[in-house]
């Protein structure tokens, strides 16, 4: 049940809404067959590399093995208190709504501004005494940066991307357990885990893990046969977690969802990513076989955008990049033609979701070719600033762009400087806050810069909010953008 409730009167005042009492006689509910293992269960589309994205369809089979297993490892049950910050269309909601809800455990849902505010996300967790979260390293990145000490009783999942050892090293005296969990989408969120004890200064990340309850994984050389321990290969997953196919695309179906090469009559999903097996069965990541990638935990092929670029009348020629590693990985998007970054990334915004829209671009008359007509991605410039230098004007301007500078690392910026153009993401935009916050007395959303990336506007309205007063305190909390599921 949602814990925060609407009464008929408040809802009787929202345009468009009509309210039902669910108390008054409707007649039976239809009557409908019951779902077998599998049945699908829901269809959720993953970025496509040939500019179209494909549609995955889940079987009942494996959404209930996903549930099952994780009440074992890494562990959840009546009790706790899961935190949820995924969107219903990114596939980790699953594991963070029905999988909590079917261990009788509590889940606490919060609003995407929250979910990207280091500060007021740390507020929640203490406030609603959060056990579990499962949350990509980049938000956990966040969190820190917030000044975030942890908590004793806390059980971190950290997936979505690679958990690098530094930040494992930086989480483990802070939390309860640590886990790296990993899972594609084609495989019903989570196939692996591993909890970290401690961290092997030798590693750069840490390990994904061996299989969760109910999955079946293989490191397949080349040629398809097993590969030996320590030798990399292509992971396949097996068991109850492959889905059921991509939604009217047999072909790719065909190539991505082939035979268990040791069970008779298994299925297996090729996910892509290599993989080596150490002596103690552990698995480790060592990157992909093609261009996919993941930012901020989300799933990117750069086709995809490219693609949906080309759409664009005024873009003769356009290519995608991501420039940064770990927390610093961003989009750079290169275009030819009569063309602005500002209308390239329009464009998009009406096509794609915002994580797939590059923060940063560049414009040339033509993009740099190889002898075979390909795009040398070597050549491409390095992105720059925004454009002509506009110079501060006042004292909040000054302010804003000398905090920019010291995150940012960078010189001469100006008041027509877009700070994600300047190479700005999410654990920059906290370290801002976080700085303007101490300096100013007042606490400053996050999203106020996502929302006016550009200087001169994003010290306007910053201006205007601590001139009016109307910025909470610190420490204020807001209960009336969170639900508890229980």
């Amino acid at each position: 049940m949602l814990c925060r409730t609407v009464t008929a009167a408040a809802a009787a005042g929202v345009a468009g809404t009509r309210p039902l009492d669910l108390d008054a006689g409707h007649g039976p509910a239809p009557a409908l067959p019951p779902a077998g293992p599998r049945d699908l269960a829901y269809l959720l589309y993953t970025s496509g590399s040939t500019g179209t994205p494909k549609g995955v369809a889940v079987a009942q089979a494996g959404l209930a093995s996903l549930a099952e297993s994780l009440r074992h490892e890494p562990g959840i049950g009546p009790g706790d208190r899961m935190l949820a910050v995924a969107t219903l269309s990114f596939d980790t909601s699953c594991a963070e709504l029905w999988s909590t809800l079917g261990a009788g455990a509590c889940c606490v849902v919060v609003d995407r501004d929250t979910a990207v505010d280091g500060y007021r996300l740390a507020e929640r967790i203490a406030a609603h005494r959060v056990t579990v979260m499962n949350v990509p390293p980049t938000m956990l990145r966040t969190l820190l940066a917030s000044g975030w000490t942890g908590a004793p009783d806390l059980r971190v999942w950290a997936g979505g991307e690679a958990l690098d050892a530094a930040l494992a090293r930086e989480l483990l005296p802070r939390v309860g357990q640590l886990w790296n969990v990993y899972g594609p989408t084609e495989a019903t969120v989570l196939s692996a885990a591993y909890r970290v004890s401690e961290v092997d200064d030798a590693d750069a990340t840490v390990p994904i893990g061996h299989p969760m309850p109910g999955e079946r994984l293989y490191v397949m050389d080349p040629l398809h046969r097993l590969a030996p321990p320590g030798v990399a290969g292509e992971l396949w997953i097996g068991g109850a977690g492959p889905a059921l196919r991509y939604h009217d695309r047999p072909e790719l179906t065909a190539a991505a969802f082939v035979p268990d090469p040791v069970v008779p009559g298994g299925r297996c999903y090729r996910t892509g990513d290599l993989v080596r097996r150490r002596a103690d069965g552990e698995l480790v990541f060592r990157g992909r076989r093609d261009h996919q990638l993941k930012i901020r935990g989300y799933r990117v092929e750069l086709g995809e955008i490219e693609a949906a670029l080309r759409e664009h009348p005024d873009v003769a020629h356009a290519v995608v990049t991501a420039r940064g590693e770990g927390a610093q990985a961003h989009l750079v998007g290169y275009v030819a033609g009569p063309v602005t970054g500002e209308r390239a990334a329009a464009h998009l915004r009406g096509r794609l979701p915002d994580y797939l829209v590059p923060h940063r671009w560049v414009v040339l008359d033509a993009l740099p070719t190889m002898p075979s007509g390909k795009v040398d991605l070597a050549a491409l410039p390095e992105p720059g600033g925004d454009g002509p230098h506009r110079p501060v004007r006042s004292v909040m301007e000054e302010l804003v762009a000398d905090v920019w500078a010291q995150v940012l690392a960078a010189d001469r910026i100006g008041a027509g400087d877009s700070f994600f153009g300047l190479g700005g993401h999410s654990l920059a935009a906290t370290r801002v806050a976080g700085r303007l916050r101490d300096t100013l007395g007042c606490a400053v959303p996050v999203r106020l810069l996502f929302d006016h990336p550009v200087l001169a506007d994003f010290a306007e309205r910053l201006e205007r909010l601590v001139m009016d007063d109307i910025v909470a305190e610190p420490g204020h909390n807001h209960p009336g953008n969170d639900y508890d599921l229980v």
